[in-house]
């Protein structure tokens, strides 16, 4: 008869927590709060009627309305929350990944 070795299950979990890019997904929110910005600018340019772009207008530091310095620093304000809060989401989702998954 052939030598047969049967494998058994080991308690300890092989599988590796799920992980994150930090910089993929920074990155992500940069671009997604930048376009978000950049399209709700156009919105108060093209229908400033409808009064859609004031919360961009209250929330941001610096900006006066619909000139070119304030969606320069709009656009430069939206890429860095964006990119700050897909690094601390990431980071944070990685941490517990670890620690719980």
């Amino acid at each position: 008869m052939a030598n047969t070795i049967f494998q058994t299950r080991s308690d300890a979990s092989t599988v590796t927590p799920a992980q994150i890019s930090v910089r993929v997904l920074s990155a992500t929110g940069a671009v997604f709060a930048a376009l978000s910005f950049l399209l709700c600018m156009l919105l108060g340019f093209v229908a400033p009627e409808w009064g859609l772009h004031r919360p961009w207008l209250q929330f941001y530091l610096g900006l006066t309305g619909f000139d070119l310095w304030s969606v320069v620093l709009g656009t430069a304000q939206s890429v860095i929350f964006g990119g700050y809060t897909g690094a601390l989401l990431a980071t944070i989702f990685n941490v517990i990944s670890r620690r719980f998954g």
